[in-house]
């Protein structure tokens, strides 16, 4: 595994023109974002066969009850209903109507109320990382710079959890955070993914690079393609907010930037596509890797 602090790293770590000044204020703590956001508030309801289902095996959360709406009948719901009288949580029958009162998305009938979900420690996540960097495995991490959409959101925890993504760490401040939207979106994913909140994302990105990690933000007008870029090192990815991208502040604390080239008339795909497309780059480059190490051992 190369260190991040090697030459011969694919891909150049960019100068970033940081004065003192700008150091001693970032130090102190200085926030990037403004008021606290309503929208961030957890999830205290899942709805969604399949969200509802997820969750019950993941065992991650305390159930209060299980609704139901009168004339639901997807043969999945047998199981779902086993599992949660399994667990002692009380399933009730109710009217279609009540069930989908002030729900944004289908529900399909199903409706869980949990406790609120807890976001992990960010600390802890960096020490795990450094864990597996000192025992010769690469973290990939998702780094999200104030996204406001909650279907964004859920979609790419979906993703990082289809690609095996170590954790990925959103904004207190500003940004959209883990609310029934999203659970619904992430079609349970958000029941596997360690989501760490971060009063600064620059300062995160510094604590990540203290232990190895190189920072790699996607920006349309970067020279470097996201395939050139090796993402068998250990890497943090950052995407920006909808239709605004990476924040300046953000992006100077990037070690590369790196875009997808495009062939249509539309300039930019949407945050979660984008994402989908970088991290399994990173998969194919790692299962390639992994692939040339058997061959060699063989």
């Amino acid at each position: 595994m190369r260190n991040r602090n090697s030459a011969g790293a694919r891909g150049s770590r960019q100068t970033n023109g940081r004065d003192e000044a700008e150091e001693n204020t970032r130090r102190q703590g200085r926030r990037e974002d403004g008021p606290r956001n309503d929208r961030e508030e957890s999830a205290r309801r899942i709805f969604g066969l399949v969200p509802v289902f997820e969750a019950l095996k993941a065992g991650r959360r305390n159930f209060e009850e299980i609704l139901i709406a009168d004339g639901a009948r997807d043969s999945r719901l047998r199981d779902l209903i086993e599992l949660a009288r399994s667990a002692g949580i009380p399933v009730s029958r109710v009217s279609r109507t009540s069930i989908g009162r002030d729900l944004e998305g289908v529900h399909q009938g199903v409706v869980a109320h949990v406790a609120a979900t807890e976001y992990v420690d960010a600390g802890k996540v960096i020490d795990e990382c450094a864990k597996k960097i000192a025992a010769g495995r690469a973290p990939l991490l998702t780094v999200l710079d104030g996204l406001e959409d909650p279907r964004n959101l859920g979609a790419i925890l979906r993703t990082v959890e289809c690609v095996g993504g170590d954790a990925v760490f959103i904004p207190e401040r500003r940004a959209v955070g883990l609310t029934d939207v999203v659970a619904k979106t992430s079609a349970g994913a958000m029941e596997y993914v360690p989501v760490a909140r971060a009063a600064n994302i620059s300062r995160l990105l510094e604590e990540l690079k203290s232990i190895g990690i190189w920072i790699v933000g996607a920006a349309g007008e970067s020279r470097t393609e996201y395939t050139e870029w090796d993402w068998t090192q250990p890497s943090a990815l950052v995407l920006g907010s909808e239709g605004k991208g990476l924040h300046r502040i953000v992006r100077e604390h990037c070690d590369t930037l790196v875009r997808i080239p495009l062939a249509g008339k539309i300039d930019s795909l949407n945050v979660s596509v984008a994402a989908g497309v970088v991290l399994f780059e990173a998969v194919r480059q790692r299962r390639q890797q992994s692939a040339g190490e058997s061959s060699t051992e063989t």
